[in-house]
Order: structure tokens, then sequence, then C-alpha cells
């Protein structure tokens, strides 16, 4: 029930833009429609249909009992009949209109008080008086009439046989003949009890009609929004991705704010830095040292590359030696990230053999507010060192050295060679490779590397996608750590802080 229900806010939330706009534009709709129909008035008039009539009552008659309900019911009817709106029409000499607009302008409603209450509306509020006011009075006819029928073939019954009648029986059926005669004649048991006076101005309502608008589009919305989800094949939970993957997620990350990418340093530090450092923690915990870890991704824009750098840091600030190298050369982007110059050679010049891997290496100061960037290595010899606080780890970045449009000539000794002088330097050797269901240089590197994380970005790969990523990993090498969810909503995160 729990997981429904967050399941529902976070697609509410995915498309709260969408929801707002038809709020928006069906209460906008409502309105204007309504002001396009013009003000419309409801007038209503009352009529007491009472349980015995007046001739009952002086001739002594008892009417057979009568459910009230039924009674209640041949009421409603008698007023709904097309033949009480002809009455209406003519009486009013046609100038209300005819007796279908008096119909349609005409609803009939009665309660348990035996009150008829016939309610009229149109275009002005004297029309809306007047035709509640015809209805009802109509109806106070109609209804004798309709009631009389009976009395009027029993009147005719007893004439007949008075004709031939004599004696006792014939003053016997005068009796009754006078006694019909007089229930014909009283025969009316509804009265007239509120005329209509004035009338109310039913619409446009601008607030109400909002209201009914806005819950209008609001329903569309989630239709719309249920009917979305239901196609929706995209990844959005952590549950979805360990399922798929068979591997757990050992952290989910928020979004990171624009055209922020290293925010392990800075102003979004106590932000992010407290997650960063629980993953690096266990991702410690995870495996032996030293370790080359890959960290890829099954498609491109899923976070990778922030994730590696981000998880370098934290894993440096925890005391390890931690090298972090670019290899994916397709879209190299470690370089810029840490803001080293654009022609600094790299991971391709290194497997190439054209340059040292320590003339490739930078040092990354893990102190401030922003990486502090030096050589490791010089054409003249070693660079000067800046002092490190005791306990504090190493971070060194090994750009991609520039960018290929094809796939990456690797060759298996060349690579091996160059991760295996890596290790001997460092406890972390993370590696940014390329999307692995878009290029073939993780087939590559998988069988050279001891573990790998895969990034997910939360709505961004398909279950299809996620599905193939886990088949491939089947041959890999290499194990699977886990999985890393990037772009989580921020009410989804837990934070000691986080709610102050």
């Amino acid at each position: 029930m729990t997981s429904g229900a967050e399941a529902f806010k976070a697609a509410v939330r995915r498309s709260a833009l969408l929801i707002v706009i038809l709020v928006v534009v069906g209460a906008a709709a409502v309105v204007g429609i309504r002001q396009l129909q013009g003000p419309r008035y409801s007038a209503s008039a009352r009529v007491l249909v009472s349980q015995q009539s007046l001739g009952e009552a002086i001739t002594g008659t008892q009417a057979p009992f009568v459910d009230p309900q039924r009674a209640e019911a041949m009421s409603t009817a008698l007023g709904q009949s097309p033949e009480l709106y002809t009455r209406a029409a003519a009486q009013a000499n046609g100038r209300l209109g005819t007796p279908g607009e008096l119909r349609a302008a005409t609803s009939v409603s009665s309660g348990s008080d035996n009150i008829l209450t016939f309610t009229a509306t149109a275009s002005h509020a004297q029309q809306a008086v007047d035709i509640a006011n015809a209805t009802a009075s109509a109806y106070i006819g109609w209804r004798s009439d309709v009631l009389s029928k009976p009395i009027a073939k029993a009147i005719a019954q007893v004439q007949a046989k008075l004709g031939t009648a004599t004696g006792t029986a014939a003053a016997d059926l005068s009796k009754q003949l006078n006694t019909l005669e007089l229930l014909r004649t009283l025969n009316n048991d509804t009265t007239l009890v509120d005329r209509a006076s004035s009338a109310t101005k039913t619409r446009p309502t601008p607030v109400k009609d909002a209201i009914l608008g806005g819950a209008i589009g609001l329903v569309i919305a989630l239709l719309l929004v249920a009917a979305r989800e239901a196609i929706d094949t995209r990844v959005r939970s952590e549950g979805d991705v360990e399922d798929i993957l068979g591997a757990p997620v050992l952290a989910s990350v928020r979004t990171l704010p624009r055209r922020s990418r290293l925010v392990t340093f800075g102003r979004h530090e106590t932000t992010f830095g407290d997650t960063y450092a629980l993953l690096a923690a266990t991702v410690a915990q995870t495996g032996k040292t030293p370790r080359v870890l890959a960290v890829t991704s099954a498609i491109s824009s899923e976070g990778k590359t922030s994730t590696a750098a981000n998880l370098a840091v934290a894993l440096a600030r925890r005391g390890h030696r931690v090298i972090l190298a670019d290899f994916d050369f397709r879209k190299a982007s470690l370089g810029d990230l840490f803001g080293l110059p654009a022609d600094s050679p790299g991971t391709l010049q290194v497997l190439a053999a054209e340059v040292p891997a320590p003339r490739a290496v930078w040092d990354v100061t893990l102190e401030g507010h922003q990486p502090d960037i030096e050589p490791i290595a010089r054409a003249n010899g070693a660079g000067p060192r800046k002092p490190r606080q005791p306990g504090v780890g190493r971070l060194w970045v090994l750009p991609a050295g520039g960018t290929l449009r094809t796939q990456a000539p690797f060759k298996a000794e060349r690579l091996a060679r160059l991760l295996d002088e890596l290790k001997q330097h460092a406890d972390f050797v993370v590696l940014d490779t390329p999307p692995a269901l878009l290029t073939a240089e993780m087939a590559d590197i998988a069988t050279q590397i001891d573990s790998a994380l895969i990034v997910v970005r939360n709505g961004r790969v398909t279950h299809r996608n996620l599905r193939s990523l886990s088949r491939q990993a089947r041959s890999w090498t290499a194990h699977v750590d886990g999985a890393i969810l990037t772009d989580v909503a921020g009410d989804e995160q837990y934070g000691y802080y986080g709610g102050r």
C-alpha cells in the first residue's frame, strides 16, 4: 500500500506541470463557456398535495390505502406529463413559449412533506418566475381532471342504472349519484402554497464555474497521467533496478544542480557530501584493495561521469589513494570537470606508448572549495609538491587525452599493463567508461577489471535497455558490486539535516 502511494506521488510529481496546465485550462474553459451561454435565472413555485381530498372528508368516504411512495411517484409523473405543459402554454396564450420549451425549462421534484416543487430556468428573471407559476397553476387543474375521470365514469354508470330502477333501488341510486356529483365538484386535493415572486441567478458564477472546470481538468489530467504511466517503461525506482540487475542499489543521488557536476567541492558539498561519502564507505567494504572499479551505464546521459568523479573524491577523503581515469574516448569529460588543459596527454597516449603514465597523471588537492590541480611529473623532472594534511588520502586524475569517433583500439596486453601499473600506486583505480550498450569498449575493459558499478538515471533508461545490460554483464569476468540511482527527487532522499 505504501509503495503504491509513493509511486502515485512520484507520478503526480513528474506530471505536475501537465496537471497544473489542465486544471487552469479546465477552469478557464468552463468560465468562458458559461459567459458565452449568457445568464440563467431560476425560480420555484410549490404545490401542496393533500393525502385526503375535501370531497372525501365531507362525504365521509374512505379511499383505499395508497402507498405514500407510490402516491409521491404518481404526483411527480403527473408533473412531468406533456399534457400539463400543453395546458400551461395554452393558458399563457403562447407568451411563455411552446409546450416543449416549457417542459425543457421546468423540473419537478417532490419531498416527504407532500410538497411538489416546480423549478423553472430561463435567460430572464421574470420569464423564470412566470413559467414556474404557470406550470404550478396548470398542475392543479390537470391533476383534478385526471382524478375526476373515474368519478365521471361512475356517474355515467349510476345514471344508466337509475333509468330502469324503481322504488328503493332508485332511491339508493339517487343518493349515490348525489354523492358522486359532490365528489366531482370537490375533487381537488392540491393547493398552490408558494408562488414564485423572484428568481435567483444561477449562472454565470465565476468562482463555482472555475472550481467545476478545475475539477474536470484535474480528473482529465489524472487519467492522462495514469495512461502515460501505464505505457511508460522507463525505470523509476530502486526496486526496478534491483529486480532487473540482480544487484543492490548502493546509493540514490538526488538531482544535481544545473551545470554542477563535481558536487563534493564547494557550496553543494553540504548537500551531496554525505551521499557520496556513504557510497564510498559502502564501495570500500564490498571488495579487496587494490581494485580497479569501472563506472558504466546502459546508455548516455545517466550520470556515470559525475558519479565516478564524486565517488573518487569521496574515497580519497576517506584516506584512500585513488586514481580516476577517463576511458570514455567518445565523450571525454573528466579533463573539463577538473579544469585540466585541453591539450593534456592522457589514457589514449599512454595506451599508444607515446607518453609514460606519470607524465599524463594530475594530482588533485582535496582541500578548499574547488579542486586544485598540478601535474605529478614534468618534462624536466618532478614538480613541487604541496603539503598534505595527515591522514588525508590522495587523488590523481588521468584524462582521456582526446576524443575518438570510432571504437578505441584497445590491445589487451597494453590495457592490462596500464591497469596493473595504476594499481601499484593506488587503492582504487576508478574508470569512467563508455555506456555499455552503445559501444564495445566496456566489453573489452570488463576482462581487465575487478568490479563494476552501474549508474541508472531515474526515468531515463527503459526496462528493456536495463535488461539488455544485465544480460551483457553476466558475460563479464568482473563482479557487479551494485548500482547507483541518479536524478532522484529531493523528497525521496534521507538526510540528517534535510528537515531543517
